[in-house]
């Protein structure tokens, strides 16, 4: 969508006041799907901002609150682009993914190695016991109580065993496993699998 405008220095400051107004709109209103190109967070958040400049033009200062015309403005340009994305995505072709291959133009089979030798298993959890060992001696409190029942959890002890140490219930000890979790993926990103 091409817009021919330019911003002057009230309406910049406006637009820079109110950039929380596109991730309002787009929390409420708008369901994203970063499956599809066009309907990412990123994507949503760029058409959001150039409606955002566009009600800053637009804006005459006595209708409304700008922030209440700006949701009003942001909201409607982008249930258009989603529209727009929608009908692209309906008109793509689609290929069937069912293809019959000759032996010829298989690709050869994934070697497995001839013994296992769990030497990968062995790090893993190497791995996992350093970083469980540093966030215990970092952390506190309910996520050091977490950090504790996962390291139990990797020795083998079940929810349940675990709370019966703890004197807790089971789910008791999944939050706190889950609160340890969190923080450790914000800690160390890439380190826990979702």
């Amino acid at each position: 969508m091409k817009f021919d405008f330019t911003l002057d220095t009230q309406q910049q400051a406006l637009v820079e006041e109110n950039l929380l107004v596109i991730d309002k709109v787009i929390s409420r209103y708008i369901h994203v799907n970063e499956g599809v190109c066009g309907l990412g967070w990123s994507d949503l958040y760029q058409e959001g901002a150039v409606a955002l400049c566009k009600a800053a033009a637009t804006y005459d200062g006595a209708s409304a609150q700008f922030d209440t015309y700006a949701t009003t403005v942001i909201r409607n340009h982008l249930y258009n682009c989603c529209k727009a994305v929608n009908t692209r995505q309906r008109n793509l072709p689609s290929v069937s993914l069912d293809l019959d291959f000759s032996d010829e133009d298989q690709p050869p089979p994934y070697p497995q190695p001839s013994v296992p030798d769990g030497i990968d298993e062995l790090l893993g959890r190497m791995d996992a016991a350093d970083l469980l060992a540093d966030c215990k001696r970092r952390y506190s409190g309910v996520a050091r109580l977490g950090v504790e029942a996962l390291e139990l959890k990797v020795k083998g002890l079940s929810g349940a065993d675990i709370a019966r140490m703890y004197h807790t219930t089971p789910n008791n000890v999944g939050a706190c496993i889950s609160r340890a979790a969190k923080k450790i993926q914000k800690d160390f990103p890439g380190s826990v699998e979702k």
